[in-house]
């Protein structure tokens, strides 16, 4: 969205001895199979190059893999015919990338790669246990957040306590990003109203991934998450809009 950048990732090389067929010369099969980068932000080009053997190596090849033809299908509609083939994904999402060999003699074998086509490099979403913003000054609000990026998996977290999900410290893909929580309200050190105009005012921020927090005042306020993943410097933003009244 905010920026196009490649993420490169190893190429996966598959061994013979993992692969269905490899043990029967009759039936073509998978020697080796690349797909790189596996993930990036869109627009994303992709390489993909296939090694096939065994099989019936009669006959015109469209591949050149032992006369055997190759066909790719990258799960977007495009399809190529060749053992070095191309393809560019123009839409996030998450891809699975199918290669097909057959011999003249009709005997096939096929093999998938997923590829993950991103949005941003860091694609980030907050939520709260109050879905559509509306609380009182007695709801208890449970701040949570998401994180997914090509080396970032958003489902490795665990908090210590799952009826709750508080956590103060990170677990899984999370341990490498951030977390500031600005909740829009803040006051004097005498205690006197929020004033956005005086520099002795204290703001409610915090550094967790998943704050809990009570509006004392009613009022309708901006929570901003600021995620920042410190190894690319980059920081993207999600902001939470609450409306709060007064507890009957």
């Amino acid at each position: 969205m905010k920026r196009a950048c490649l993420i490169l990732l190893p190429a996966v090389v598959l061994a013979c001895a993992g692969l269905t067929g490899c043990n029967d010369e009759s039936k073509p099969a998978f020697t080796r199979i690349n797909v790189t980068p596996g993930c990036g932000v869109v627009p994303l080009l992709v390489e993909g190059y296939a090694v096939v053997s065994g099989g019936d190596e009669g006959g015109s090849p469209t591949g050149g893999n032992n006369n055997l033809d190759i066909t790719w299908s990258f799960g977007d509609g495009h399809t190529a015919n060749t053992s070095i083939a191309y393809n560019r994904y123009t839409d996030p999402g998450d891809y699975l990338v199918t290669v097909r060999a057959e011999d003249p003699s009709g005997n096939t074998t096929t093999i998938t790669y997923p590829v993950r086509a991103l949005a941003d490099s860091l694609v980030i979403e907050a939520f709260s246990n109050f879905p559509g913003g509306i609380v009182t000054t007695a709801d208890t609000i449970r701040f949570d957040c998401l994180a997914s990026s090509c080396d970032i998996d958003p489902d490795t977290y665990v908090p210590d306590d799952p009826a709750t999900a508080i956590d103060e410290e990170m677990s899984g893909d999370y341990v490498k990003l951030s977390f500031k929580w600005d909740m829009d309200y803040g006051f004097l050190d005498e205690g006197d109203p929020f004033n956005p105009d005086d520099d002795e005012w204290f703001q409610y921020v915090y550094s967790t991934k998943n704050p809990v927090f009570s509006f004392p005042e009613a009022g309708e306020y901006d929570v901003v998450l600021a995620m920042t993943y410190p190894a690319w410097a980059v920081t993207r933003r999600d902001t939470l809009h609450f409306v709060v009244s007064e507890a009957p």
